[in-house]
C-alpha cells in the first residue's frame, strides 16, 4: 500500500470489505454499523457498507465512502 494512504482505507474496492465491517470516517470519527443502518438518510439496519448507494455521505460531515476506513476490532485482523 502506498505510503500516503491510511492504514485500513478500503479506497472504494468492496472486495475488500465483510458484510458486518464496521467503517469509521477518517474526517470526524463517526462510525458506520451495519447492524444499524443510517436511518436519517433511510438506510435499513443490516446494510452493509458495501452496499450503500454511491450518494451516500457521512451523516455527521458530509465525507464520501471512500473518506472511510475498516475498523478491526481485534488486533488479528489488522492484516485482512
Amino acid at each position: 500500500m502506498p505510503e500516503h494512504m491510511f492504514y485500513g482505507t478500503y479506497l472504494g474496492d468492496a472486495s475488500k470489505l465483510k458484510p458486518g465491517d464496521k467503517l469509521e470516517c477518517k474526517t470526524c470519527w463517526w462510525v458506520y454499523d451495519p447492524a444499524v443502518g443510517d436511518p436519517d438518510q433511510n438506510i435499513e439496519p443490516g446494510t452493509p457498507f458495501s452496499e450503500l448507494p454511491d450518494y451516500w455521505t457521512c451523516p455527521r460531515c458530509g465525507s464520501v465512502k471512500d473518506a472511510f476506513l475498516v475498523v478491526r476490532e481485534n488486533p488479528k485482523d489488522a492484516s485482512d
